[in-house]
C-alpha cells in the first residue's frame, strides 16, 4: 500500500515536467504553494494545508475535511505523525475546534512505531518539541511524561544530533528520499521554535545540509553515493523529494512538486547564495571526498564493517560519478554507486549501477532488536522489494567498489550468499545508442548524447526490459564490472569513444583465482585492484583523502570536530560557524 501511494506521487511529478523557464524564487514558491491548493490530488497533508490557507470558503471548508480525515486515520507511523504535527503548527491560528482536539488525540492515545532510522528520529522529535509548545493546556502525550520532560527532552536531542552531524558526519547521509523531510523539520524549529538559540541553529543547520546537497546536485539529480534512497528515484533521479527541493531553491533542473517541498515554501528560509552558485554553476570537473560515520551495529555478526565511511564523487558539469567502497552500511536501500548524466530528455532515466541484492536474513539483525525471521516480516512490511530478487537498491557485504575519477572497477564475491546469489544492474531505456559487443570486445558503450559510458561485464549475462530501463542479471558468484565515462567534449564523436574503449586495455586474467583486475583505462592510467586488497593509479597507491576532514573538494571543506562548513561560491567563501552561531563571508578579490 505504501509502495502504491509513492508510485502515484512520482507520476504526479513526472507529468508536470517543464525544464523551460527559469522563475525567481519567490515565483517557484507561489507555484508550488498555487499547485497544491488548486491541484486535484488524494487526501494529504499538503493538500489540505494548502487549502486552509487559501481563504478560499469552499476551499477552506473541503482542507478541513481532509484534515479531519487524516486526523482519524492516522497510524503509528513517524513520518505522518510529523506531517500531522506540521498542519498543526502551521494552522493553529485558524484550524477547527474539533480537528484540533483530534490531533492532540492522536499524540495522547496512539504510540509511535520503534524508530528504525535517522530520519525518523529527527522528525520525531521535531514533531513532539513543537507539539510541546503549542498544544492545548490539557494535551498529554502517549509516552506518560509531562509537557516540560518532552520539550527537554526533545530540544537535547535536536541540539545532540546538529552536533553530531556537524562534528562527525550525517550517518543517514545524502538520501533524496528522506533528507527533505529532515530539512522540513529543520525549517519548522527555525520559523516556530520559541527558544531563540535552537532556532539559530536550525536555520544554520538547514543551510548546511543544502549545501552538502548542492555539493552533488546534477540539474534535479542527487547524483552518486547515498546511505537511503528509494528504489524509484534509484532509476529516475530526478524525481526524488530531494529533487523538488532542488528544483524550489536552485531554480533549474525540471519543475517538481511534492509534499515536503510545499511546507518549505511556507518557509521564507533563503539560501546561501555560494550554496546555489556550488549546485549551479560548474565551469570546471572536480573530485569531492566526504567522510561519513558508519551506522552503529546493534550486533555484530561480521557483515557491518569498521571505521567510517568514504564517498567520493567526480562531479562534471555534464555528469557525476560517485561510490563509498561497498560493504553493508544500511540494512536496507543503501545506494553504492552509480552514473548520473543531464538527460536530453528529463521524463527519461539517466542513471546506470549495478548491485548485489543482498537479502540473507542475518543481513537485518546488526540493525533490528528482532531475530532472524521477525526481522524478514518486519522488513516486508515496510518495504515489500527488500526481499526479492528484483530490489533495485540495497548494500551487500559481498561488493567492493574502486573509483578513481571517471573510471570505477567494481568486484562482487558473493559465494556465500543463499538466497540471490547474483549480480543485478541498471541501464538506461533510451539513449541515442547501447551497442553490446559481447561476442568480442566484451563492452557495452552507451551513448546519451553529450556523455558516453562504456560497462564491462567481467562475466556472462542477460538482459531484460524491466520497470523505467534495461535490467542486467548475472549469476556467477566471483563477478564484477569496470565503468568509464567521457564527455563528448573531451573524447569527440560516439564512434571515436567506442574505438579508444575497444582499444584500451582489460585484465580479467586473475579475476577466479585472486580477484584482482588491472585496466589501462582510455586517458592511459592504468588502475589495478584486488577484492579487499590493494588498489593503485599507475603504480602508486594513490594517497588517502585526509582523515581530519568531513568535506574535501574545492567547492566544499569542513574540519572534523569543527563544527564549521566552508562554502566556496563563484566570488566569495561563506563559513556556516555551528559553534559560533553563526556565518562569515569573505569576498574573493578579481
Amino acid at each position: 500500500m505504501k509502495m502504491n501511494i509513492r508510485i502515484t506521487l512520482i507520476v504526479l511529478l513526472a507529468l508536470c515536467g517543464s525544464a523551460a523557464a527559469q522563475p525567481t524564487l519567490t515565483e517557484r514558491r507561489d507555484s508550488v504553494i498555487s499547485f497544491w491548493t488548486n491541484h486535484e490530488t488524494t487526501n494529504n497533508h499538503a493538500a489540505a494545508v494548502a487549502r486552509i490557507l487559501s481563504r478560499n470558503d469552499s476551499a477552506v471548508q473541503y482542507g478541513m475535511d481532509m484534515l479531519r480525515s487524516l486526523s482519524a486515520m492516522a497510524t503509528p507511523d513517524i513520518i505522518e505523525r510529523f506531517r500531522l504535527t506540521t498542519a498543526y503548527v502551521l494552522l493553529r491560528n485558524t484550524m477547527a475546534d474539533d480537528v484540533r482536539q483530534d490531533i492532540e488525540m492522536v499524540w495522547t492515545e496512539l504510540p509511535v512505531r520503534p524508530f528504525e532510522a535517522e530520519h525518523e528520529r529527527v522528525c520525531y522529535f521535531a514533531a513532539l518539541h513543537l507539539s510541546t509548545l503549542y498544544f492545548g493546556d490539557s494535551a498529554v502525550w502517549f509516552n506518560g511524561r509531562t509537557r516540560q520532560e518532552n520539550q527537554d527532552e526533545s530540544k537535547a536531542f535536536l541540539l545532540h544530533w546538529m552536533r553530531e552531524v556537524t562534528e562527525a558526519g550525517q550517518e543517514e547521509f545524502d538520501s533524496p528520499t528522506y533528507g527533505a523531510a529532515v530539512f522540513n523539520a529543520l525549517l519548522l524549529l527555525r520559523d516556530h521554535a520559541i527558544d531563540d538559540g535552537l532556532r539559530k541553529r536550525a536555520e544554520l543547520m538547514a543551510q548546511w545540509l543544502l549545501a552538502d546537497f548542492a555539493h552533488e546536485y546534477l540539474v534535479g539529480a542527487y547524483a552518486g553515493a547515498h546511505a537511503r534512497e528509494h528504489m524509484l528515484s534509484a532509476m529516475q533521479p530526478i524525481t526524488s523529494d530531494m529533487s523538488s527541493i532542488g528544483w524550489l531553491y536552485f531554480g533549474d533542473g525540471t519543475r517538481l512538486y511534492s509534499r515536503d517541498q510545499y511546507f518549505a515554501a511556507l518557509s521564507d528560509f533563503e539560501p546561501l547564495p555560494e550554496i546555489v552558485d556550488i549546485a549551479t554553476h560548474r565551469q570546471e570537473p572536480y573530485e569531492a571526498w566526504e567522510q561519513k560515520p558508519r551506522r552503529k551495529p546493534l550486533r555484530d555478526n561480521g557483515l557491518t564493517g569498521n571505521g567510517p565511511v568514504w564517498k567520493y564523487t567526480y562531479m562534471d558539469p555534464l555528469y557525476a560519478i560517485g561510490s563509498i567502497d561497498g560493504g553493508l552500511i544500511q540494512h536496507r536501500e543503501q545506494h553504492t554507486w552509480d552514473v548520473t548524466w543531464i538527460p536530453d530528455n528529463p521524463e527519461k532515466s539517466a542513471t546506470l549501477f549495478l548491485m548485489q541484492p543482498y537479502s540473507d536474513a542475518n543481513s537485518l539483525t546488526p540493525f533490528l532488536p528482532h531475530s532472524e525471521e521477525l526481522a524478514l516480516r518486519s522488513t516486508a512490511i515496510l518495504d515489500p522489494y527488500h526481499g526479492t530478487v528484483t530490489k533495485i537498491v540495497g548494500g551487500s557485504p559481498f561488493e567492493d567498489v574502486f573509483q578513481y575519477k571517471n573510471t570505477l572497477i567494481a568486484l562482487y564475491d558473493i559465494g556465500t550468499v543463499t538466497r540471490f546469489p547474483v549480480l543485478t544492474g541498471f541501464l538506461p531505456p533510451d539513449v541515442k545508442a547501447l551497442d553490446i559487443d559481447s561476442v568480442k570486445s566484451g563492452w557495452i558503450t552507451i551513448n546519451t548524447g553529450d556523455v558516453y559510458i562504456a560497462l564491462y561485464p567481467f562475466k556472462r549475462y542477460r538482459m531484460a526490459e524491466g520497470h523505467f530501463g534495461r535490467h542486467m542479471i548475472s549469476y556467477e558468484r566471483r563477478n564484477g564490472a569496470i565503468v568509464q565515462v567521457a564527455g563528448r567534449n573531451v573524447v569527440g564523436p560516439y564512434e571515436q569513444f567506442v574505438r579508444r574503449i575497444k582499444a584500451s586495455k582489460v585484465d580479467a586474467s586473475r579475476l577466479d583465482s585472486d580477484m584482482s583486475i588491472r585496466y589501462i583505462t582510455i586517458f592511459g592510467d592504468t588502475l589495478s585492484m584486488a577484492y579487499e586488497g590493494s588498489r593503485t593509479v599507475n603504480g602508486e597507491v594513490l594517497p588517502h583523502p585526509p582523515k581530519n576532514l568531513l568535506f574535501s573538494s574545492p567547492r566544499l571543506s569542513c574540519e572534523k570536530g569543527s563544527g564549521a562548513l566552508t562554502v566556496r561560491g563563484k566570488d566569495s567563501d561563506v563559513v556556516i560557524d555551528m559553534r559560533k552561531m553563526e556565518t562569515n563571508r569573505t569576498r574573493r578579490q578579481k
